[in-house]
């Protein structure tokens, strides 16, 4: 038995719209019209008896009714719109009819006017995914690690493609996007759901904890005591923060599994956060030595 509704997959950028009115009207000709439009995907209903010819329109609507019955009383019947703002159309073909019939916009200053509200939507989300990569770029710099690397490099991509996009749509001839190298939305799509999929990957597989130990008085000197332990699954840089307090000296040291120290602190009354470490991948022991009572803290982050 034949289908009689389908859903398709497709996202178009805002700039590549002229592509999503080809693929609806190949789609109309092919018998499948559209029913609901949308920004991931769309709702079709076999129909061969009928071939339309589909618009679409950019705008923020406050009275819906008059909106619609404007575009009814040029031709258009309303199919349905997006959450952000794009509206669909179409009208019954007639191959009799010039290709300018199915025009939406019939003056070159009303499709600048399209062009230019989603230019300003496109540029202002733009502007501030362009702070956030700034915001990390600074992290970056102050205290690199690569959770945070990718996302810089994830929000600095996102806010190109949009501030690029967004200059583009207000040229009077979107077309041209062809021509100017910009990755599609699919790229897009794809390279921000692997950047922050991988970058909240990477912080999950950090060592986070925090542990203490602590004596007010020790009967024999203690060298070079195990007690505690942690594993990094990445090479990167990580970081510590560590307070100690002790009568006498207190030796606190991170060992890799050969043995050799990584870090290490000999101090009576110590605080410090946020201490660089360069950590390749492998178990790490906590060690200490110490002569006297201690309170120590550890904290890797």
């Amino acid at each position: 038995m034949a289908r009689k509704t389908k859903r398709s997959w497709k996202a178009y950028a805002a700039w590549d719209y002229r592509k999503e009115i080809e693929d609806l009207n190949k789609a109309s000709e092919q018998g499948w019209q559209l029913t609901k439009g949308g920004c991931f995907s769309s709702k079709f209903v076999k129909n061969p008896d009928v071939r339309y010819r589909y618009q679409m329109d950019f705008r923020k609507v406050p009275e819906m009714g008059r909106y619609i019955e404007t575009f009814r009383e040029q031709g258009w019947e309303y199919v349905s719109s997006t959450f952000n703002g794009w509206h669909f159309f179409r009208k019954l073909y007639d191959p009799a009819l010039p290709e300018a019939a199915y025009e939406i916009f019939t003056d070159r200053e009303s499709l600048r006017e399209m062009h230019r509200r989603w230019a300003r939507v496109a540029l202002i989300i733009g502007a501030l995914v362009a702070v956030f990569a700034l915001l990390c770029a600074v992290r970056t710099v102050r205290r690199p690690d690569l959770p945070t690397l990718l996302l810089l490099l994830v929000s600095a991509f996102e806010a190109v493609f949009l501030l690029w996009g967004g200059f583009l749509m207000r040229r009077s001839d979107v077309d041209q996007r062809r021509q100017s190298g910009i990755p599609s939305i699919a790229v897009f799509l794809a390279v921000v759901f692997l950047g922050a999929a991988g970058s909240m990957a990477l912080t999950g597989l950090r060592p986070y904890f925090v542990t203490t130990t602590a004596a007010e008085s020790v009967t024999k000197p203690v060298r070079n005591e195990n007690w505690a332990g942690f594993q990094v699954r990445y090479p990167d840089w990580y970081y510590l923060d560590l307070d100690i307090e002790a009568a006498e000296p207190l030796t606190f040291s991170i060992q890799d599994e050969a043995g050799e120290t990584v870090y290490q602190a000999t101090e009576t009354q110590f605080h410090r956060k946020d201490i660089p470490l360069r950590l390749s991948s492998g178990e790490y022991a906590l060690c200490l030595s110490c002569t006297s009572g201690y309170r120590l803290r550890c904290e890797m982050n």
